[in-house]
């Protein structure tokens, strides 16, 4: 049987010619053919048709065709179609099988065989394990639709997941937000699986290389990263899940927010309700299953990892400077002064040779953009407010704030820019425009209502949280009356009855 098995991996697996297989076993040719070509050393028990069709005496060169097409390219095997044509030009006379009785043979012995399909191991998932990765997202914020990505970390034993949305897909994205959700659930698993993502490792010779950063994240919060094998996603399958689930349940209909930090509290809350189903094996819910995963997960670090890199920069004769394809503005007075960049997953912010801060920006992940932040030249702009068609502030604004100001005197100008420096020194001129578009809306032009409809944006995503108990050393005090007949005089009414708290 060892020299059996020896011709046929040498003929099989190796692919060697006959002459050469005789050269190594001393074998005649007749016994390295007679063993390369018997394809079946096992004793089965063939339930057979009850009724024989015309393919019966065809069925073992059909499978040994079918065979002998693993390991060879996908482009190169044997379809029906070929194998139907084969065997009406070399048996002309006996072969009358319909191609349709033929194609479901066919198929009957590549699914035997497994060809065609990967099989997959079913993995068991320990209580100490979560698996990351990334989705796709269009989202709309402060009015501007946004191609972004978002980040999802599953624990697969409890079927649990938690999302955060950002605009962009980088390792300060990625960073941020296993460090919010590690926060969020108070524990980090011993162990996290990723796909070979870019923001955590680079593939140097066919070797992995994690980045630095990436490193020190995972020595900050003491867990071990295990990357899958390229193009096997079924190795993190419960994630792979979970990006689809999230995605259908939480990012539907588009998220229109104005902050995206707000928005991603909201959405923990929701993955925290999300929790209250049974699972789809334990029949218990798994929320609770969670609380039992994460019992046996180390506690979080409570010193927070600050997520960010720094670049050096050069502001150019324009007072911005240059990254990743975009221009931020710095200030006219610093032309070919160093700078610092410091890069977060949502920010970018400049500081000086000291680590002062200079400005801050939103992060843009779009291309060939110029974010200017006007905040610095609106205040010299209302002083010379007849200066104010001409300057490059008035020259970049959207069109509905220049129809809006065109007809206002000097000092409604005033008024109106200085809202929109209130704006500005927090927000976007997106969310401004956003803010103008609702005023002109409701006809609420003063200049406190456009402020009122702004700060309501700001309210909009605020996640208030409700007090569970009171603190063990609040005072407490005795059930009291109010009178309310001196405000009842004062009117000019009468009560007649006391309200009591």
């Amino acid at each position: 049987m060892t020299q059996i098995q020896d011709i046929r991996y040498l003929t099989k697996v190796q692919g060697l010619p006959y002459a050469k297989v005789k050269e190594i076993t001393g074998c005649a040719y007749e016994t390295i053919k007679k063993y390369e070509e018997i394809d079946d050393f096992t004793t089965r028990l063939v339930i057979r048709s009850k009724k024989s069709t015309k393919l019966e005496e065809f069925k073992e060169i059909i499978r040994k065709w079918i065979t002998s097409d693993i390991g060879m390219p996908r482009k190169q095997r044997h379809t029906a179609t070929r194998i139907h044509a084969r065997l009406l030009a070399l048996y002309p006379e006996t072969y009358k099988a319909s191609y349709r009785t033929l194609c479901v043979y066919v198929n009957e012995v590549k699914a035997s065989l497994s060809i065609g399909k990967e099989e997959y191991l079913k993995l068991v998932h320990y209580e100490q394990e979560a698996q990351v990765d990334f989705g796709k997202v269009t989202f709309i914020e402060k009015g501007k639709e946004v191609s972004g990505s978002y980040l999802v970390m599953s624990f697969p034993y409890s079927n649990a997941g938690f999302i955060q949305i950002f605009r962009g897909e980088t390792q300060e994205c990625l960073l941020e937000g296993l460090k919010t959700m590690f926060k969020h659930i108070g524990r980090v698993p011993s162990e996290i699986w990723f796909d070979n993502l870019t923001a955590a490792v680079k593939l140097k010779n066919s070797e992995r290389v994690l980045n630095d950063s990436f490193k020190r994240f995972c020595g900050h919060y003491n867990f071990k990263p295990v990357f899958c094998n390229p193009a096997s996603g079924n190795e993190k399958g419960n994630v792979e899940n979970k990006v689809g689930y999230l995605r259908r349940n939480l990012l539907v209909p588009m998220p229109n927010f104005v902050d995206i930090n707000s928005f991603n509290k909201r959405l923990l809350k929701e993955c925290d309700e999300d929790h209250n189903r049974v699972h789809y094996e334990k029949n218990v819910l798994i929320k609770d299953l969670l609380q039992e995963q994460l019992l046996k997960n180390q506690k979080v670090n409570e010193i927070d990892f600050e997520v960010f890199r720094l670049e050096k920069r050069v502001v150019n004769k324009y007072g911005n400077i240059e990254f990743d394809t975009n221009s931020y503005s710095v200030n006219t007075s610093l032309r070919g002064i160093e700078v610092l960049v410091k890069i977060e997953a949502n920010r970018i912010t400049i500081l000086d040779s000291d680590y002062r801060k200079i400005i801050e920006h939103n992060r843009s992940f779009e291309k060939n953009q110029e974010i200017i932040s006007y905040r610095e030249s609106l205040d010299l702009i209302i002083k010379k407010i007849n200066a104010l068609e001409n300057s490059q502030f008035y020259q970049k604004l959207p069109p509905i704030w220049k129809d809006f100001l065109k007809d206002k005197d000097k000092t409604q100008k005033r008024q109106y820019l200085k809202v929109l420096s209130k704006i500005l020194i927090h927000d976007s001129l997106e969310l401004a425009t956003v803010v103008l578009q609702e005023a002109i809306k409701r006809s609420c032009l003063n200049v406190d209502s456009i402020l009122t409809i702004y700060h309501n944006y700001l309210e909009r995503d605020l996640i208030h949280e409700t007090l569970k108990e009171l603190p063990e050393n609040t005072p407490l005090i005795d059930e009291y009356e109010i009178n309310l007949g001196m405000y009842d005089k004062l009117m000019g009414g009468k009560r007649n009855e006391h309200s009591t708290l």
